[in-house]
């Protein structure tokens, strides 16, 4: 299984790959642990360590890489078979992002600071206005450009749906060298 998860902060990425992970035994590459540094969310690594982390977890049979960096999901995109697009509400990433805030300071084994949640929430907010490959404009194209398969999902519902689903849609034949996705089709 080779899958990226994209979507907004909040959106819930890590959860989704967690819980795919869970099933099918893939392991989760999050995008976050290669563009900063260990232990915060203040420094960012130099472009070449970036690529040698990439390069080296392109090496794995599989994976499922989560983020919102679609510069760096790009790396991954010709040799992955599945994109999801969590296109979530941005009330329900603020909601999410704003009670990861309040619960505890740590995400992903990372420091976050009440002034880094505030510069998340500000920089998250921006989802829809800004035109990089983190934004929804970014996504959108990449979501439009990739070739096999790929889900975009725009609810809660649809998510819970769509991982629910995944044991029966999603399987992994040992005849096949790509998993098999039978059309999901979240409900109207």
């Amino acid at each position: 299984m080779k899958t990226i998860i994209l979507g907004n902060s909040g959106s819930g990425k890590t959860w989704l790959a967690k819980r795919l992970s869970n099933i099918f035994g893939a392991p989760v590459v999050h995008l976050d642990d290669f563009f900063w540094e260990p232990g915060g969310f203040d420094n960012q690594r130099s472009p070449e360590e970036v690529t040698l982390l990439i390069q080296r977890s392109q090496e794995k049979q599989s994976w499922i890489v989560e983020g919102v960096f679609g510069d760096l999901a790009e790396h991954y995109l010709d040799v992955a078979e599945l994109l999801v697009w969590l296109d979530l509400d941005w009330e329900i990433c603020r909601a999410r992002l704003e009670r990861r805030g309040s619960e505890s300071k740590r995400h992903q084994e990372r420091e976050q600071s009440q002034e880094g949640l505030r510069k998340l929430l500000e920089w998250a907010s921006l989802y829809y206005q800004r035109r990089d490959r983190r934004s929804h404009f970014g996504h959108q194209r990449l979501f439009e450009e990739f070739a096999a398969t790929k889900v975009r999902l725009t609810s809660e519902r649809e998510v819970n749906e769509f991982l629910h689903k995944a044991p029966q849609t999603i399987s992994m034949d040992a005849n096949q060298p790509r998993p098999v996705i039978n059309t999901f089709h979240p409900l109207p």
